[in-house]
């Protein structure tokens, strides 16, 4: 999605895409520090996100949480390893 509101001063618009990701491990943060490297923050992240969308994300939406959501989660039982 494409918005017609210059976030940075470097582009007159700002880009935002949907994406799926799958952690692999599940370490701590795993999904958010990946995202972080490759300069494709996830909005409202305060402490691996960029604070200039996070603004324009809270200001223009309303929207004071982390765009990051968990469609299914899936636990083994710590003993007998079945699934819960």
């Amino acid at each position: 999605v494409e918005l017609p509101f210059a976030v940075s001063k470097k582009h007159d618009t700002s880009r935002y895409s949907l994406v799926r990701l799958t952690p692999e491990t599940g370490r701590k943060h795993q999904l958010r520090r990946h995202m972080r490297h490759l300069f494709h923050h996830i909005v409202g992240d305060t402490s691996h996100g960029d604070g200039r969308h996070n603004r324009f994300f809270r200001t223009q939406y309303d929207c004071t949480r982390m765009l990051l959501h968990a469609q299914t989660l899936a636990l083994s039982h710590p003993v007998t390893g079945e699934p819960l």
